[in-house]
C-alpha cells in the first residue's frame, strides 16, 4: 500500500444527504403551497370587494338624486304653481319572502326636464334583494313584480343583506332626509370570505 486512501462517500452518508434532500424539497413545496393559497385568497377578497363595492357605491350614488328636478328655479320662485313631481317618492318595502325593507324605491329627473318621464328614459327607480341577489327596477315595477334585472351575479357572491331605513329630522326648521343603507355578502365559492357596507345617504333633493 502507498498510504493513500480512496476519497468517496459512505453508504450512510449518502442515505443521510438523500434523506436531508427530500426534507429540503418538501418544506419547499409546502412554502410553495401556502404561497399559492394566500395569493388565491387575496384575489377572493378583492374580487368580492370589487363586485360588493360597486354596487353599494351605485346605489348610493343613485340615491343622491333622489328628489332631484331640472325645474328647480320655478320651484323655487312659484313653489305652489310648480309642484315637483319628484317629492315624497321613496318607498321601502320587500318583495314577498325576502325581508323586511330589502326593497327600495325612488324616482330623479335623470334628463333633466322638470318632467317624471315614463318613457325611455323611465325615471323610477329601485333596488331589492331576491333569492341572494341585488336588483335594479326596470319600467316602473313595485317591489312585488317579476322582471326586475340582476345587478350582481349568484354564481360569484350571495348576497346576504340588503335594507334601506330612513330617517327625517328638522333642525332650525330645515328638513333633513337620509337613507342607512346595509349590504353584506359572500363568496359563492368561499362563505368564510364576506364584506359587509353600511352608508348613510343624504337626500338633499328630497321634500317630505
Amino acid at each position: 500500500m502507498n498510504g493513500r486512501y480512496q476519497n468517496g462517500y459512505t453508504l450512510i452518508e449518502i442515505m443521510i444527504a438523500m434523506t436531508l434532500a427530500v426534507g429540503s424539497l418538501a418544506a419547499v413545496s409546502s412554502l410553495v403551497g401556502y404561497g399559492i393559497g394566500v395569493n388565491g385568497n387575496l384575489l377572493s377578497s378583492a374580487r368580492l370587494n370589487e363586485e360588493l363595492g360597486n354596487v353599494n357605491s351605485l346605489i348610493v350614488a343613485d340615491l343622491r338624486r333622489t328628489g332631484y328636478s331640472g325645474n328647480t328655479e320655478a320651484m323655487v320662485s312659484q313653489p305652489d304653481a310648480n309642484p315637483s313631481p319628484f317629492n315624497q317618492s321613496i318607498l321601502i318595502s320587500e318583495y314577498p319572502g325576502e325581508a323586511a325593507q330589502s326593497c327600495i324605491l325612488f324616482s330623479y329627473d335623470s334628463n333633466d326636464n322638470g318632467v317624471l318621464d315614463l318613457a325611455s328614459p323611465n325615471e323610477n327607480f329601485g333596488y331589492r334583494l331576491l333569492n341572494g341577489t341585488v336588483e335594479i327596477r326596470r319600467n316602473a315595477l313595485d317591489c312585488t313584480s317579476n322582471g326586475w334585472e340582476d345587478l350582481t351575479d349568484d354564481s360569484v357572491v350571495n348576497v346576504t343583506l340588503l335594507r334601506f331605513g330612513i330617517n327625517q329630522t328638522t333642525q332650525h326648521g330645515i328638513s333633513s332626509t337620509s337613507v342607512t343603507v346595509f349590504l353584506s355578502g359572500e363568496l359563492s365559492a368561499n362563505d368564510k370570505l364576506s364584506r359587509t357596507y353600511q352608508t348613510v345617504v343624504v337626500v338633499r333633493n328630497y321634500e317630505n
